[in-house]
């Protein structure tokens, strides 16, 4: 099953306007009629974050400001500044987890979070330092992590800091621009970029966390956490294409394909709703409907290092670690420094009992790694691996 960054008795949605991919139907739907919260009827229960408590700042945080940025006057010394001291604060700081969905004060307090909580960490600082700052989203390819029996689908974004809001510095040009990134991967590949509001900033927070209930089988609260996002903007693609797989697990076939719908007609690149538009239109006997739709996204993948090592994890899953390994093999050859497809190579030849190329693949997984704790989980399977 797959995920977006990362759901009846009649049918009760009014189909509108219907544009095509190629000759691939997108019918616009009436969303408005697409949250069934009856379904759900103890998602009210949970307390779901504010948005004001998503981006607030605790008397410590208000501190560090004060004690670390305000004497800089000019915005460019200051947002480095920041910069630096985000990373280092404590020795241990700032580490990447992707499963972290953090507010800022829970971020700034833990020794783990994820780009998104970092990113919602790093803006709540630069504002309260009166910096402006502009979200953006990278747009990198398709890029997939499991967890447990998902392919989570992730996406990134990071801060610019672009002027000063009270003093004479107004407008911070050119190359004094700052970016706050927690990724150095997609800064070094100069991956295009879309300049994106705090509002779908906010939902992508909720619907990660939606996300993150929904893969453990927590409908209720994955609900309040969807809902809640499509109320904060809903026009943002990959949640629809949540809520349409939480449709689907609790049986709401006709509510899960509009939804799935809804997803692509807000972005028609949205190749996972499509493809899990695809499964459900194959289980619901629409067999010439998913078949273009899988060679629509078949051919839009091919060129995409990520998909082919999506397959590799799928195969591995299913324990075909031969396949596996052509299809890493592959992802390899698209893009060579890339960790993870080495690490992809190394455990698949380690279960056909080959613990030399194992440890070759590894070695290069730990040589690519991004990230110190990356590189020394790494070693660790690499002393373990000599040890046998």
């Amino acid at each position: 099953m797959q995920l977006k960054t990362l759901f009846c008795s009649s049918l009760l949605f009014a189909l509108m306007a219907c544009s095509t991919t190629n000759d691939i139907k997108v019918m616009n739907v009436d969303t408005e009629k697409l949250l069934y919260s009856d379904a759900f009827p103890s998602h009210t229960e949970y307390t779901i974050e504010t948005p004001e408590q998503i981006y607030a700042l605790n008397d410590e945080m208000k501190k560090f400001i004060r004690s670390h940025l305000m004497f800089e006057k000019d915005p460019y010394d200051r947002s480095r500044k920041l910069l630096k001291k985000l990373f280092h604060r404590s020795p241990d700081s700032i580490r990447y987890q992707n499963g972290a969905n953090l507010t800022a004060v829970q971020a700034f307090n833990a020794n783990t979070a994820n780009c998104l909580s970092l990113t919602i960490l790093a803006y709540a600082l630069a504002d309260e330092a009166n910096l402006v700052v502009n979200f953006q989203e990278i747009l990198i390819p398709e890029y997939w992590i499991r967890e447990g029996d998902y392919n989570m689908l992730t996406g990134h974004v990071n801060l610019k800091v672009v002027g000063d809001k009270n003093t004479p510095y107004k407008v911070v040009w050119g190359a004094r621009q700052t970016t706050i990134d927690f990724d150095p991967y997609s800064v070094k590949k100069h991956f295009p970029k879309n300049r994106i509001s705090k509002d779908r900033v906010t939902a992508m927070f909720y619907n990660n966390k939606g996300a993150q209930a929904l893969v453990r089988n927590k409908y209720n609260l994955a609900y309040a956490y969807f809902k809640k996002s499509i109320e904060q903007e809903d026009n943002f693609s990959p949640v629809w294409g949540n809520l349409g797989l939480l449709y689907k697990k609790v049986g709401l076939t006709s509510y899960a394909e509009q939804a799935y719908l809804a997803a692509v007609s807000f972005n028609r690149d949205n190749y996972n709703a499509w493809n899990n538009l695809a499964i459900l239109e194959n289980e619901m006997g629409k067999y010439d409907e998913a078949r273009k739709i899988y060679g629509f996204i078949h051919k839009a993948r091919m060129n995409n290092p990520y998909y082919h090592a999506l397959l590799g994890e799928e195969a591995f899953f299913n324990e075909d670690y031969k396949l596996a390994i052509r299809h890493y093999k592959k992802a390899k050859s698209m893009q060579p420094k890339e960790h993870e497809f080495y690490f992809g190579l190394s455990k698949s030849f380690f279960k056909l009992g080959d613990y030399d190329l194992s440890e070759h693949y590894l070695s290069k997984a730990k040589r690519y790694a991004p990230f110190k704790d990356i590189k020394d989980k790494y070693q660790n399977k690499l002393s373990l691996l000599s040890s046998l």
